[in-house]
């Protein structure tokens, strides 16, 4: 027995959410590749500094647009989707986790997931969203057996 419901199991409803976690990272990735020191002022937003070092921190903004482009891309073309569906949920649960952790922290941002010209700030309705992407994402990944 599954835990999933029948319909998000089928063929069409995981390359609907493959394409629409596709569109998302290809979105966020170009936003932030056009832009990477704004994304590095968006991770520092974070203050991640006690726990990954400020070099760590400009990697992060220099590589993770990258990965998402790639995860989008394989996403978009049907190629390997369920790893880019993994990652594309792996790396969501990451961004939650930020999310929930800024929140805890009473810290006030807007987080840069999209770039500038879509930042959204950190609260409950950021939260919401990356919660709802990361569902796609699972949909996206499940195949039936």
């Amino acid at each position: 027995m599954s835990v999933f419901p029948a319909f998000l199991l089928h063929p069409t409803a995981r390359r609907a959410a493959q394409i629409v976690a596709g569109l998302i990272f290809l979105a966020s990735a170009l936003a932030k590749i056009a832009d990477l020191s704004a994304f590095a002022g968006s991770i520092h937003n974070f203050r991640l500094e006690p726990i990954v070092p400020m070099v760590a921190t400009n990697l992060l903004a220099m590589t993770v647009p990258w990965v998402e482009l790639v995860a989008g891309l394989a996403l978009l073309c049907g190629v390997r989707p369920r790893a880019g569906a993994i990652v594309y949920t792996v790396l969501l649960s990451v961004f939650t986790i930020g999310v929930v952790a800024a929140m805890a922290r009473g810290l006030s941002f807007d987080c840069g997931c999209f770039g500038k010209a879509n930042a959204g700030p950190i609260g409950a309705m950021k939260l919401a969203e990356n919660l709802v992407m990361m569902a796609v994402g699972v949909v996206a990944s499940v195949e039936r057996r």
